[in-house]
């Protein structure tokens, strides 16, 4: 997930967004995986909140600090660019700010994200957003008054010593000088970010509040509620008809809310294309691209590798269709195992075993010894429960612990999932030990490249591990749908991004209809006659929780091709892998992306890194059918 809407400039979030399966394991004692009571969940396997603030008083004092630390950098309103001794100055007294509102931002949204309902996350989540709003709007005169600066000014400013350990952040203000506005319109847009944001809040109170997601029948005739956080698991039991009522459920139940879904939707486009204008960017798509420095070239080669390579999208359905033996290819088949059993099943400790095998002989000690650190602090909160926030996400701030949210089901999805967010978490963390604060937050764009490269290497760690061909087809079939999952659909997802906004540009109404008749043109597109067309998937943007935050699911796509290429590095025998692949980690967000990347020994704007993911995906694909005998 993007870093939420009214979170500090550097606090680092790399969330995935995804469904995970929950379902029953073997072993000497069943693992229970969902809990009606938060309380009853095994201490050890549940976040330490306390180690941000230790109780709501420690939260209120470190809040009532920013009133009081305000004025140190108001005080620097005309005079940012008088010298670089002041410029630093008043760089110095906006990141102490930026500082004091992370831990207070994350502490009160995460209550929250263990307990939709929970009062006092609620009640800080609202003070801190309401403060942050304040704060930003307050200090909106110090990137225009820096983008002011006369081009004679900057080049001295450049050399001067005071400004080095700042230059990378001064660049990107420079760089966008053309996009910048004055100091009273940025006051105003820093102000409108409080009521601008809604849609955010509204979309995720419908989910996990309002709606009263219906009950069916699983597999085993036990009542199963269809929410977000549940749906994943119906969605992969290889009971069909479970499949069916659920798939069907949750699609009608989101249908009944889709002009709700429309009119949240819809106001959040608008505002992206208003401040695209504002800014003065032809399009949306164009200011998402120029905040992270990305040519468009990179964005037109994702779109036409993908494009030109349907074949293989298709024919994997196709193969998925022979191989759970169906005549038809139903919406609901995507995301069920292909064996027969649902595969090999894990418990949380089994996985860690594992997990912790693969990244000490992978990465080494020092990325090992961070996740140790993190489970043995309690940084990992691992079971569902009632209330909870679906998926799974790492999260934290400066030199602080990051946290990760599972909702643990024992698949192999799981596992793999665990290893992803940890890679998050270890990058923030080794990025915070190394750089400045002002350095150390990444892009979402980068901040996935680790973690793609951790998860693909762990697939494969495992295959070369096992000669049971039940688990192989498992694994293969896993890195299929990772690349189908975090490559091809992002692009999808892109695409519907970027043709519902080009409607909000040119005029066109946004409702549920005009929204959805682009989603089901994309669904035809994609899938093409492999799937059969079902009129509740029109509907089904309204789920995808990316689309209700910033525009940045294409940065998904485009990190997953550069950790793809980091992948194969290590698969090639580079004895230097490893530790380029660390010390990118310790870069944080130091340089722009593409440049991080090519200290690791990739370089995206070479179209062959990005056409690799589909060659991969075909060869994957090839490898299955031959261990399946198709």
């Amino acid at each position: 997930m993007n870093t939420p809407v009214f979170s500090p400039r550097f606090v680092s979030s790399a969330i995935l967004a995804i469904a995970l399966p929950l379902a029953s394991l073997a072993g000497s004692a069943e693992e229970v995986l969902y809990f009606e009571d938060r309380a009853d969940i095994p201490r050890q396997y549940t976040w330490d909140l306390g180690l941000y603030f230790s109780d709501a008083e420690s939260w209120d004092k470190s809040f009532a600090k920013l009133d009081a630390m305000l004025p140190a950098a108001e005080k620097y309103r005309g005079k940012v660019g008088e010298s670089p001794k002041t410029l630093a100055a008043a760089l110095e007294a906006m990141f102490a700010l930026d500082k004091v509102i992370g831990p207070l931002y994350v502490n009160g949204h995460q209550k929250m994200h263990l307990n939709r309902e929970d009062k006092l996350g609620a009640d800080q989540s609202g003070r801190i957003i309401a403060m942050n709003t304040k704060i930003s709007a307050a200090l909106s005169f110090i990137d225009p008054e820096i983008a002011a600066l006369p081009d004679k000014k900057v080049a001295k400013f450049r050399k001067a010593k005071e400004l080095q350990p700042y230059l990378h952040y001064l660049d990107n203000i420079w760089r966008l000088k053309a996009h910048s506005r004055s100091a009273e319109v940025e006051e105003v847009i820093a102000g409108s970010s409080l009521p601008g944001a809604g849609h955010v809040n509204a979309y995720e109170g419908l989910n996990a509040g309002d709606i009263e997601w219906p009950t069916v029948k699983d597999e085993n005739g036990e009542d199963a509620v269809v929410s977000p956080g549940q749906f994943g698991r119906l969605r992969g039991s290889t009971d069909r008809p479970t499949r069916k009522r659920a798939w069907e459920a949750h699609m009608e139940t989101v249908g009944q809310y889709r002009n709700t879904y429309a009119a949240t939707m819809g106001s959040k486009i608008q505002r992206d294309v208003w401040l695209a204008r504002v800014y003065g960017y032809p399009s949306a798509v164009e200011a998402a691209l120029s905040s992270t420095n990305v040519p468009p070239e990179v964005m037109e080669t994702l779109i036409g590798s993908v494009h030109d390579n349907i074949d293989k999208v298709q024919g994997y359905n196709n193969m998925r269709r022979r191989v759970l033996g169906l005549e038809d290819y139903q919406p609901w088949d995507g995301q069920v195992s292909l064996l027969p059993d649902g595969g090999k099943t894990y418990t949380f400790e089994e996985a860690w075993a594992l997990a912790m095998d693969f990244w000490r002989e992978t990465f080494g000690d020092e990325f090992a010894d961070i996740a140790q650190e993190a489970l043995d602090n309690r940084w990992v909160d691992v079971y569902s429960n009632e209330g909870k926030r679906g998926g799974a996400y790492s999260w934290g701030t400066y030199r602080a612990p990051y946290y990760l949210l599972l909702n643990w089901g024992g698949k192999f999805d799981d596992v793999s999932t665990l290893v992803h967010e940890m890679g998050h978490s270890v990058h923030g963390v080794l990025a915070g030990r190394n750089q400045s604060y002002h350095d150390a937050g990444t892009d979402i764009f980068l901040a996935e490249v680790g973690s793609v490269a951790s998860q693909s290497l762990f697939g494969e760690w495992m295959l070369n591990r096992t000669k049971d061909p039940e688990q192989r087809k498992q694994l293969i079939d896993h890195a299929l749908k990772s690349i189908r999952g975090t490559f091809v659909t992002q692009i999808f997802f892109h695409e519907w991004e970027a043709r519902v906004h080009a409607m909000a540009e040119a005029g066109d109404a946004l409702t549920a209809d005009s929204m959805g008749e682009v989603y089901a043109d994309l669904n035809k597109l994609y899938a093409g006659d492999t799937v059969e067309t079902h009129e509740l998937s029109a509907g089904g943007w309204a789920r995808i929780s990316h689309f209700f935050r910033n525009f940045y699911v294409w940065k998904y796509a485009t990190s997953f091709a550069a950790g793809e290429a980091l992948a194969a590095r290590f698969r090639s025998g580079d004895k230097s892998a490893a530790q380029d692949y660390i010390n990118m980690l310790k870069m944080g967000g130091s340089q722009y992306p593409l440049d991080v990347l090519k200290a690791g020994g990739v370089d995206m704007t070479d179209p062959a890194v990005i056409r690799a993911v589909m060659d991969r995906f075909g060869m994957l694909q090839e490898q299955l059918e031959t261990e399946f005998g198709l």
